[in-house]
């Protein structure tokens, strides 16, 4: 259960992905199909799904690849996943609490956006499932920095394009990896939590 913070701030950032869309449990099976699909040795469970949340696809094929001494062919695991996302996205649902906290920072004047690790298209058919398309005027993705979670280009470039220094804003995360890189972006967050 999502407890928002007492403390205010002049911005906020949210995750995508199991922090305001309850996807993750969609978000594994595309993963476990698309690896399926490329002949991979492995599955995914839950845990260590969460433990490469927030990565860009490619980079979570190449965690894999490494950890697992394997060669997953990228191209077809990441169009499979995608295909399999795409096609059972009226699974998915907003997670209300976390919801309704972004529409009162925004009512507050408090500048807000996102900042994920997906891909723009899949983010922005996600945030229209769940009613935030054209809510949040700052969308930040994978497709516009070099580095995804845990580095702090998606939080540092969401904090630029709303206008509040870093220091000022808070991320609301439900990955360890986006609370690393909200660290490492100096900025304070806070963890959504969840069970796959």
């Amino acid at each position: 259960m999502f407890t928002p913070p007492e403390k205010t701030y002049p911005g906020y950032i949210f995750d995508c992905d199991g922090t305001l869309a309850d996807s993750m449990p969609l978000h594994l099976k595309a993963w476990n199909h698309g690896l399926r699909a490329a002949g991979a040795p492995i599955q995914i469970d839950g845990k260590g799904f969460m433990s490469v949340a927030g990565m860009a696809l490619q980079q979570t094929i190449n965690h894999w690849n490494r950890t697992h001494s394997i060669q997953i062919n990228a191209e077809i695991a990441i169009r499979e996943k995608n295909a399999y996302y795409a096609s059972h996205v009226d699974a998915i649902k907003p997670i209300p609490e976390v919801v309704t906290f972004l529409h009162c920072c925004k009512a507050a004047g408090a500048a807000v956006s996102v900042a994920s690790g997906g891909g723009r298209r899949d983010v922005m058919e996600t945030l229209n499932r769940i009613g935030l398309e054209g809510v949040i005027p700052v969308v930040v993705t994978a497709d516009d920095v070099e580095y995804a979670k845990p580095a702090p280009d998606l939080f540092l470039l969401a904090a630029k394009r709303m206008g509040i220094p870093p220091e000022a804003c808070l991320v609301i995360e439900d990955s360890l990896l986006g609370i690393e890189a909200a660290d490492i972006a100096c900025m304070d967050s806070v963890l959504v939590p969840h069970n796959l």
